[in-house]
């Protein structure tokens, strides 16, 4: 447990957000354990796929993009929850933004020239940049879910599209992907549900985390879950576009993808006619 006399290591908290777990109570030199510890998952999950990108057929820088944004996500969070720091909280709002721009860059060029290619990248770019900047100096928050919220909404949108026009109906492919889609919208979804109730019950929560003791205790960290849930949604949306937009749209993924997304390829998101292989079933 922390040395209370000591006192935090990072000195007092300056950012303006704080969650429910409490501060500085296992070790003076991070703030939020679990919350740190969490953001492993989105470390995890982008250095899985850029190694998955090194065996791929074909290869090409703007696929590693998204993964690199995913890590620094990860980074970035960490760095926050650790200190509490004004300036590490805008990395973590911040980082949000750096992975989402790259994808949906990737999804509005498809089958784009390579003048409205360019076009695309200098105008996000240039949006992304004019934001950070008035992040900073404004510290915001409606702009910058805006921006998250529309970026997230059209490239789902996007995916969608994207499969119907990348893969062959009725093939396994096809029914992979969707199995994954599905199951990456429910968990992004439940951990945006997860990160409202750790604000609307923290009394509550602190309360029984206290009842219940460690190790136990932590699992009610439900900030903790939200970076979980929301590493693998992210992930999943992320090697769904990679595979949907190179030579692989057509090619089963199951054996392809960390898990749990090898396991929604298979289940009952998939469709109920999918075997334990991930094979469409012959109708008798």
């Amino acid at each position: 447990m922390s040395n209370p006399s000591a006192g935090p290591f990072w000195g007092p908290p300056t950012a303006h957000a704080n969650f429910c777990e409490e501060d500085y109570v296992i070790s003076r030199y991070i703030a939020e354990l679990i919350n740190t510890l969490s953001n492993l998952t989105y470390i995890f999950y982008g250095v899985y796929g850029l190694r998955k990108l090194r065996q791929a057929s074909t290869f090409e820088l703007s696929r590693c993009f998204p993964y690199w944004g995913l890590i620094a996500v990860g980074i970035c969070s960490s760095a926050f929850h650790i200190s509490l720091k004004y300036h590490t909280q805008m990395l973590d709002d911040l980082s949000m933004l750096f992975t989402t721009t790259p994808i949906l860059y990737r999804v509005l060029i498809v089958n784009a020239t390579r003048q409205n290619t360019q076009r695309t990248g200098l105008l996000l770019g240039g949006l992304l940049l004019a934001f950070v900047i008035y992040h900073v100096k404004t510290d915001e928050l409606i702009v910058h879910s805006s921006l998250f919220v529309i970026s997230i909404l059209t490239i789902g949108i996007r995916t969608f599209q994207l499969i119907q026009l990348k893969t062959v109906e009725g093939s396994p492919a096809r029914k992979q992907i969707w199995g994954v889609v599905r199951f990456g919208a429910f968990i992004f979804n439940a951990g945006f549900y997860i990160w409202l109730i750790d604000g609307w019950i923290c009394d509550f929560l602190r309360s029984t985390r206290r009842m219940i003791g460690a190790p136990w205790a932590y699992l009610l960290e439900l900030h903790g879950w939200w970076h979980v849930f929301t590493a693998v949604g992210a992930y999943i949306f992320i090697v769904v576009i990679d595979k949907l937009l190179s030579e692989e749209s057509n090619i089963e993924i199951a054996e392809s993808v960390a898990w749990p997304a090898s396991w929604a390829c298979k289940s009952i998101f998939a469709g109920r006619n999918i075997d334990d292989r991930g094979v469409t079933k012959k109708q008798s």
